[in-house]
């Protein structure tokens, strides 16, 4: 296993600023005139839902545009830890995303369990895990907003949020088109086109498709491939303007994928007592990526919506509507036992439907005094639907040895939210900046579970006894900023954070998992500075996070568990810099430290490997009941297959106290660096880009037991631009120094497992451009 860089976690203020120095160095030597007195450009953001320049913006931002994302090596969301280095996104049951920002993000994922880091794509919420991975071959921007945002966005912003604007309608007519062949017998292909329809209508449409048809690794049982992956992706934008004040956008988008996964692999003992990786070995496999099941995985992932934006600009004023609905299948089915017998089967169904209405409005920038009002409306109803089923010989005692479990649940949600935020001028530099919004969520859930028994040939329906759950909550901002110079911006806010409580996905122990409600009170300062004759851009924020409850996920018998720790400290420092050597030569970087851990999580789900000693009792451990304040004895082992002195592998599932533990997928250092080199010449421009990410590792479960090493990825690019500048062709690599990982580990009863992230891939692409 390649574990990366070592890094000495105290050093990690004083190594950013090393690196600062160390980059900004060559800058201060180059001369300051003729084209190269240019410095860097302005990033316009919408973070506070009007157009400005990032660098007058008091929150922490990390901006991208779409040439940072190439040389970043960024292809999807999933892929965004590379670039900003304070969020790491994993995933879940291969289709769902969990984005993580300074350390605020979820371990699990269900029907209604929203994550609280948001997603927004052209404006419009995406409330359903399956929307968090995106292809980025039309992106515009990607902004991360980085801590809470319960004031304009709320929604779940909890962590922060993810800004992804992507290409729209022109006047002019605009193309692209790309075709490429990378290792993996992978193929693709993306175009985009805009341009007028008349001189009051555009439209614009984008397409990409990839098929990775040789995966990653195999199934030793049955000799094919897992992790592959067909993907594709759709998007079509209508634009009126029917007069000068007025803009209406019609848009409309469909992706999919199929795929060969989740491929999860156990890397400890199955519950068989086999060493998992030792099997892989001896069957002339690879036990980083090979995996052991008696079926391969399926993955079938499908999400389409349509929204219609209104923007009409008023006397001193604008009014923005989005109205938008979205709909999103996941249908997975796999083994996570890591044997090749029917142990424990699992398939997964989730349906996500959702309606949103949002209404801005912004005044203009006139005056000391700027404002915006708004309101949200959300309905949304998601379930395991048809169903969700656990099938094997682990139930064999309840079902008998082909009989199943099914759960079927339903999820509903109407959410109302109002808003308001202002800023006013304290003379020439300073800016007061207020801002509150009102949430009330009302969910209901309904269900039922069906026990097919083999034995006796019958079903038996167990109805769900039906719940419902109010919240209502006000959150807010308040922000202090101070423009010391035309170079230097300082700010201090106080942010208070709200992610709706819910309910879990299944019944455990015959009853129904109740949400509490996250609140977070963040505190930040930071600056943000352009410095050189805005050569060098330096930004810096400290933050501290005061977290009241965590929503914490466990995988129990296949089935998943989430319920509440009592809350969590988070405080860290991270930063963006940019320089700018000259015309031809740019870097990029960012950095992000963090302390992270659970404040009182007292009934913690721990994992202890099988075998156990002979002395062993689940009696022996005790855990305080963190809803009556008890000590209470372990009574067995959560959701056993058997006796724990029989058992020779997997690992037995108690609570236990995981207070001032790290919080888990959290890394505490990241670091990137990245940079972009054009060479002229008289046969067409050479760009080389490339980007080196570093992260320190992160731990899996709440006792931090299954830990994943430090790692560190490089991608590369360098492309050809014909002298017209409208041919490319670009060779291409990402992780070439094939270090390897796990996007996502965990620990079960079926044992230590984890799925693999991407081995060293690479190919050549050739796109036209005009």
């Amino acid at each position: 296993m390649n574990s990366g860089i070592l890094l000495p976690r105290a050093s990690g203020l004083a190594m950013a600023a090393a690196l600062a120095a160390f980059i900004a160095a060559p800058a201060m030597a180059q001369p300051t005139q003729g084209a190269e007195d240019s410095g860097l450009g302005e990033i316009i953001v919408t973070a506070q839902k009007r157009a400005e320049n990032s660098q007058n913006v008091p929150i922490a931002i990390t901006a991208l545009s779409a040439d940072k994302v190439i040389s970043a090596g960024v292809t999807g969301t999933e892929d965004l830890r590379a670039a900003v280095p304070a969020l790491n996104v994993t995933t879940a049951v291969g289709g769902f995303g969990l984005p993580r920002i300074r350390g605020i993000g979820a371990t699990g994922q269900g029907p209604g369990v929203e994550n609280p880091v948001a997603v927004y794509v052209d404006g419009v919420y995406y409330g359903a895990s399956i929307g968090v991975l995106q292809s980025l071959f039309d992106v515009d921007q990607v902004a991360v907003l980085k801590g809470p945002q319960g004031t304009l966005f709320g929604r779940n912003a909890t962590g922060g949020l993810m800004q992804i604007s992507t290409k729209g309608p022109t006047f002019d007519w605009r193309g692209k088109a790309e075709l490429g062949y990378g290792n993996y017998q992978t193929m693709t292909g993306g175009a985009f086109l805009s341009g007028p329809l008349s001189e009051k209508v555009a439209f614009s449409l984008s397409g990409q498709y990839e098929n990775r048809d040789k995966g990653f690794g195999r199934n030793i049982t049955t000799g094919r491939d897992v992790q592959t992956s067909t993907d594709w992706a759709m998007r079509g934008k209508l634009l009126f303007e029917p007069g000068e004040t007025t803009k209406i956008l019609l848009s409309g988008d469909f992706n999919g994928r199929n795929g060969a996964d989740p491929a999860f692999i156990n890397f400890g003992r199955n519950t068989l007592g086999q060493d998992v990786a030792a099997t892989i070995r001896a069957a002339g496999g690879n036990p980083e990526r090979d995996i052991i099941s008696d079926f391969d995985p399926k993955l079938r992932a499908r999400q389409w919506g349509t929204s219609l934006t209104i923007d009409q600009e008023l006397v001193s004023m604008s009014l923005k509507s989005i109205t938008a609905y979205r709909r999103s299948e996941l249908a997975t089915a796999f083994d996570p036992d890591g044997t090749n017998v029917r142990q424990l089967v699992i398939t997964f169904n989730q349906l996500d439907k959702q309606f949103t209405q949002e209404v801005n409005l912004v005044s203009d920038d006139a005056g000391p005094f700027k404002w915006l009002l708004g309101g949200f409306y959300m309905h949304t109803n998601a379930g395991q639907l048809p169903y969700s089923r656990t099938e094997g010989f682990a139930i064999a005692s309840v079902v008998g040895p082909s009989g199943y479990i099914d759960n079927i649940t339903r999820v509903d949600l109407d959410s109302w939210s109002a808003f308001a935020e202002g800023t006013y001028k304290l003379g020439a530099s300073t800016n007061l900046t207020a801002g509150v919004r009102f949430t009330s969520d009302k969910r209901s859930f309904a269900g039922n579970g069906v026990n097919y028994s083999s034995i006796t040939g019958t079903s038996t329906i167990v109805p769900y006894t039906p719940s419902r759950l109010s919240n209502r909550n006000a959150t807010w901002k308040v922000s202090l900023d101070h423009r010391f110079s035309p170079e230097l911006l300082a700010y201090a806010s106080y942010n208070r954070g709200f992610r709706a409580g819910g309910f879990g996905p299944s019944l455990v122990n015959g009853t129904l998992p109740t949400l509490r409600p996250e609140l977070v009170d963040a505190f930040e300062v930071g600056i943000k500075s352009d410095l050189l004759d805005r050569k060098v851009r330096v930004n810096l924020s400290g933050y501290y996070n005061d977290q009241s409850t965590v929503q914490v996920m466990q995988i129990v018998s296949g089935n998943q568990l989430i319920y509440n720790a009592k809350g969590a400290k988070i405080y860290g420092i991270d930063g963006d810099i940019s320089v700018k050597v000259s015309d031809n030569l740019q870097f990029f970087g960012g950095f992000n430290w963090i302390h992270a851990r659970y404040k009182s999580f007292t009934d913690a789900v721990i994992s202890i490997p099988y075998p156990v000693p002979s002395t062993f009792s689940p009696a022996n451990y005790t855990y305080v009941d963190s809803v009556t304040g008890q000590t209470v004895a372990n009574t067995a082992c959560l959701g056993t297959f058997g006796s724990p002195l029989a058992q020779t592998g997997g690992n037995c599932l108690l609570r236990g106290d995981a207070s001032g533990k790290k919080l888990q997928n959290t890394p505490e250092f990241t670091l990137s660096l990245g940079g972009n080199l054009d060479i002229p010449t008289a046969v067409g421009k050479f760009s080389l880009a490339g980007n080196v990410y570093y992260n320190g590792g992160y731990v899996g479960t709440p006792d931090e037991r299954v830990v994943q090493p430090s790692f560190t990825t490089v991608s590369a690019s360098l492309t050809w631009h014909h002298p017209d500048e409208h041919l490319y062709v670009r060779a291409w690599g990402r992780n070439l120094t094939n270090a390897f990982y796990r996007s996502q580990i965990g620990a079960s009863n079926s044992g230590d497992n984890g799925y693999s992230g991407a081995p060293r891939t690479y190919g050549l692409a050739i796109g036209a451009e005009f």
